[in-house]
């Protein structure tokens, strides 16, 4: 169960449609918080101009709307279970002892979780020209978080292996864009195409003890495992080829941290490192990790086409993203670390592999199969894509025409496909398991 309660005050004001002012105040209490920390304050004013409204504006005919705004105010969020902030406890009423019935903890709660608040900026342009066949809306954005609400990894040993604290600040800037143009109208035809992009960068700016020590159990994590490597040669599981985030001032919550390789040593078909002060080594260390990557992209978004000619309609969507890394595990754990002995494996674990001093090849000796290969730059690359999200094709039969002879008020015919176009920088490594798949659906659409 969770309650929320909240008091909201708003006003806004217009002036002739040009001048336009709101302001909003709240408070806002969640039971999802510590007893202490259940309520806070929020506010919100923002500003507009609608230039398109003064009297010297209504004498030319390019623009329709040219309006400015900006907004400048502070949100909550919630998002965690109900019961994150609270300590609870499960009785045992099944087992009898001397003292009286036993109780055990079930939740690790923390009494001072407060409210994630964030500070957001936005600025903005919208615009319709050409007698409103041109849109075009661009925006500047400014958000930090304070009190970031977030997972605190814990030694197993306390029986809980995280819990929920509020830790450190980042922040996030970017642009958005958003185009629709009509380009062709007439009695028979319609030709429009849209589109979007957007630009994120996620920046930490300060890190708490928590995130502090986090970092550290991640280092040791990786050190006990390579230390166990060494000094028998066998590994404790894929598990440890996984690079884990790390939080650190002026990084990104989206960063991929690794130690940068050199790639494999033709004369020893090991890998080799390099080290944050620039020397090389032979051997992983957990201390040399660094941004290698971030899966956040300089620009994602989407585009389209709409299209209609009489009775027929075509709408089609694509999805596009460049700009950003991806880690590729499925190359590390089915490649680079496959099962020889278990399981079925890809042609390219003998064919890429290093076999003899002087092969310059992508993956290490397979007589070092047994270590675990652990989170390398080797294993990073760019990702793009390009993708047909949707695409779909129909045809309405005349109204008049199916109301006499059919008794119906719509008829439709349509022919929907998905991920006809799936263009990707990084070779999908799909598996055997679910092969990529095209599917096309049909449907009637009928209304009496």
């Amino acid at each position: 169960t969770r309650r929320l309660l909240g008091f909201i005050f708003s006003a806004n004001y217009s002036f002739k449609d040009i001048y336009l002012a709101d302001i909003s105040l709240r408070i806002d209490g969640s039971s999802a918080f510590g007893a202490d920390k259940r309520f806070a304050p929020f506010w919100s004013f923002g500003a507009g101009l609608n230039i398109h409204n003064y009297p010297f504006m209504k004498q030319q005919t390019l623009f329709s709307q040219f309006k400015i705004r900006g907004s400048y105010g502070q949100i909550g969020k919630v998002n965690f279970p109900a019961y994150a902030a609270t300590t609870m406890y499960e009785t045992l009423f099944d087992e009898w002892y001397i003292t009286g019935y036993g109780a055990v903890l079930k939740a690790l709660g923390n009494k001072d979780l407060t409210w994630e608040k964030t500070d957001k900026l936005s600025v903005g342009i919208e615009t319709k020209t050409f007698h409103d066949r041109l849109t075009v809306d661009f925006e500047y954005y400014y958000n930090k978080t304070i009190d970031l609400v977030n997972d605190v990894t814990l030694s197993q040993t306390s029986g809980f292996s995280t819990y929920k604290d509020n830790m450190g600040q980042v922040a996030n800037k970017g642009v958005e864009l958003k185009l629709r143009a009509d380009i062709y109208r007439d009695r028979n035809w319609n030709v429009a195409l849209w589109g979007n992009m957007a630009h994120n960068k996620n920046e930490i700016l300060k890190i708490s003890d928590s995130q502090k020590a986090y970092n550290e159990r991640v280092a040791a994590y990786y050190k006990n495992e390579a230390l166990y490597q060494e000094t028998l040669g066998l590994s404790h599981g894929a598990e440890y080829s996984v690079p884990l985030p790390q939080y650190e001032e002026g990084a990104s919550l989206t960063s991929i941290w690794a130690v940068r390789s050199l790639g494999i040593d033709p004369t020893t078909g090991k890998e080799i490192f390099l080290n944050r002060d620039g020397s090389i080594a032979d051997k992983w260390n957990a201390a040399q990790e660094v941004v290698v990557g971030n899966t956040e992209p300089k620009c994602s978004g989407a585009f389209g086409l709409n299209l209609s000619y009489k009775n027929w309609t075509l709408f089609a969507s694509f999805l596009y993203e460049w700009g950003g890394q991806e880690y590729n595990q499925t190359l590390v754990n089915n490649v680079e670390n496959a099962d020889l002995v278990n399981k079925n494996v890809d042609l390219r674990v003998l064919t890429d592999r290093w076999k003899k001093p002087g092969d310059i090849a992508q993956f290490k000796d397979i007589k070092n199969a047994d270590n675990v290969t652990m989170p390398t730059s080797r294993f990073v690359q760019d990702k793009a894509y390009l993708r047909l999200s949707a695409l779909t094709l129909s045809y309405d039969f005349n109204r008049e025409w199916i109301k006499k002879h059919l008794g119906m008020n719509m008829l439709r015919l349509e022919a929907s496909t998905r991920d006809f176009i799936n263009w990707n920088s990084i070779r999908q490594e799909r598996g055997l398991s679910y092969p990529k798949s095209w599917t096309v659906d049909f449907s009637i659409k009928a209304q009496f």
